[in-house]
């Protein structure tokens, strides 16, 4: 249908965009409940196990920049139907298949099927919703959705593991993607590619190198420090002085260095990353802490985690009314008190843990979507797709900062007990960072934002 004649949206269209990216943050959780049984199944070695894992986040990392891309040149609703049915095909692959090794590569083929569908879904967010309020109570409750699927996946994970063993893990992906990949051309409006936008090949190999370096780095650090130091300086070299270089002088440029110059822009892309080193790591501790420190099983932890996640939803559906500054600032200062008062949490206060969470997810909920719509209304309607790549790509790069930085803590303490209040501690700060760089988008910025329309 023309690009002039939208098709009627709703929550129909909101819960078809927001499946995919629902979807990618379940799947990185519940797999990691379902290592156990899939080491006894299939004889895994611990380096196989541990590729299961990273390979779905390598890929889907090192392919996110070229995603946003393909999404802008060849039409973001092609790239999403064509995203999801790449990952319900991987997943059922995935849950169907023989031996460690194909299922590395299933994995793979998995997580490029993620970077595909996420860049066009977020962009479509914007076109789907042209009204400003309309669109930032559809951005508040697409964040809250997909933030909700990381404290959803110990619940899920617990109930579908016991019958279906640890194919279940993988399964699930089959129904929801279908959901979605059906409804697509029923409640998902088309929006017309730009196909004057040339290839930058150069600059696609380069930031796939960097973000896969940088993802090989995190990954591994704790098991290989030698490579991955050499890993992490090669990131950094490939990032600034390749990457950074090609596309300063492209004109047709993958990723325009201009929307990093647009201080809005720069300042959200901020705060995502912050959220995703705070909030990942996070999730991790409080696992860890749950089962190890209190003695819960999988499945009552993750219903211990079950506040996190209604919350998260709940705070979508506030009508934000004092502009992205003032609330991204105001969500995450709320955010980091929630964290400074789980730090607080002592080896048998379950009631104060889960009560500690409520700020937490309020604040954190209150502050995603502000930060998703001022990274959407800085870039060009023409480049939706790739501002959003770019988000998704910086956040998570921050969820594996967090992850890697959780993962040390935990390795140094020999009590979960003991690296909670530290690795929550160092969350605050994280967070409170995140508030100063929110605080410097300019005043402006507010008053132009389609959350100012709201009030």
């Amino acid at each position: 249908m023309p690009d002039s004649k939208p098709a009627r949206t709703g929550l129909p269209t909101l819960l078809a965009l927001s499946a995919g990216m629902f979807m990618a943050v379940l799947d990185t959780n519940i797999v990691n409940l379902a290592l156990p049984a899939l080491q006894r199944s299939l004889n895994a070695s611990l380096s196989q196990l541990t590729w299961i894992v990273d390979a779905y986040a390598l890929s889907f990392a090192g392919l996110m920049l070229s995603a946003g891309w393909l999404a802008d040149r060849f039409g973001p609703r092609r790239m999403l139907a064509w995203g999801l049915a790449l990952f319900v095909l991987a997943s059922l692959l995935c849950g169907l298949a023989p031996g460690a090794q194909t299922l590395i590569l299933f994995r793979l083929l998995q997580g490029m099927a993620a970077a595909l569908f996420i860049p066009s879904s977020l962009g479509l967010l914007r076109h789907a919703f042209p009204h400003p309020a309309e669109r930032a109570r559809a951005v508040g409750l697409y964040g809250g959705l997909s933030a909700s699927a990381a404290a959803a996946g110990p619940v899920l994970g617990g109930l579908l593991l016991g019958p279906l063993g640890w194919r279940g893990a993988f399964l699930i992906n089959v129904p929801i993607g279908l959901a979605a990949l059906l409804a697509i051309p029923f409640v998902v409006p088309f929006r017309e590619a730009s196909p004057s936008r040339g290839a930058d090949l150069p600059g696609q190999a380069a930031g796939m190198l960097t973000l896969s370096l940088a993802s090989y780095a995190l990954i591994e650090g704790p098991r290989l420090p030698a490579p991955v130091l050499f890993a992490l300086l090669l990131a950094v070299v490939a990032g600034a002085r390749l990457f950074w270089r090609l596309e300063s002088t492209n004109p047709q440029a993958m990723v325009p260095p201009a929307l990093f110059r647009h201080p809005a822009f720069a300042a959200a892309n901020w705060v995502g990353f912050a959220i995703g080193v705070a909030y990942f790591g996070s999730l991790l501790l409080l696992s860890l802490y749950l089962q190890q420190g209190l003695g819960l099983d999988a499945l009552r932890a993750g219903l211990a985690m079950l506040p996190l996640a209604a919350c998260l939803i709940a705070a979508g559906r506030l009508l934000p009314r004092l502009g992205a500054r003032r609330q991204m600032r105001g969500g995450l200062l709320l955010s980091a008190a929630g964290y400074l008062l789980l730090a607080l949490t002592d080896g048998h206060a379950l009631a104060w843990s889960l009560l500690a969470m409520l700020p937490l997810a309020l604040g954190t909920a209150l502050a995603i979507a502000p930060m998703t719509a001022t990274v959407l209304e800085s870039a060009p309607p023409q480049l939706s797709g790739t501002a959003s790549a770019v988000l998704n790509a910086i956040r998570q790069t921050g969820a594996l900062v967090g992850t890697a930085g959780a993962a040390l803590v935990v390795g140094h303490s020999a009590d979960p007990r003991q690296a909670l209040p530290l690795g929550l501690g160092l969350a605050a700060l994280a967070t409170l960072g995140a508030a100063w760089a929110a605080s410097r988008i300019p005043a402006a910025e507010r008053e132009a934002s389609p959350l100012a329309a709201t009030r």
